[in-house]
């Protein structure tokens, strides 16, 4: 199992339409062979501050996502709301 994060903060006033992006991604990747899980979380801190955290039954899977055409077409559509690339992490079951 692979664990997959990424935290991203957007400019201001930009979450509702990161949201819908998001909702509308969910469906599909939760399609891709290998996908376990795929949420999105809001910060309780702060109102423009979102964690995806993502679950993969292996690293083919995870790659297989990162190749599809959907992800590609969210990434264009939500990079412009963010003020910084978001930061990423992979995560791998200890216990």
């Amino acid at each position: 199992m692979l664990t997959v994060t990424a935290k991203v903060k957007l400019q201001s006033g930009k979450a509702e339409e990161f949201i819908e992006a998001v909702r509308e991604m969910q469906t599909k990747v939760m399609q891709d062979p290998g996908a376990v899980l795929y949420t999105l979380q809001r910060s309780t801190n702060d109102p423009d501050e979102f964690l995806f955290y993502e679950q993969y039954e292996d690293e083919e899977a995870f790659a297989y996502h990162l190749s599809t055409d959907h992800l590609k077409a969210l990434s264009e559509r939500i990079d412009p709301l963010m003020v910084a690339p978001g930061e990423f992490g992979n995560w791998v079951p200890v216990l």
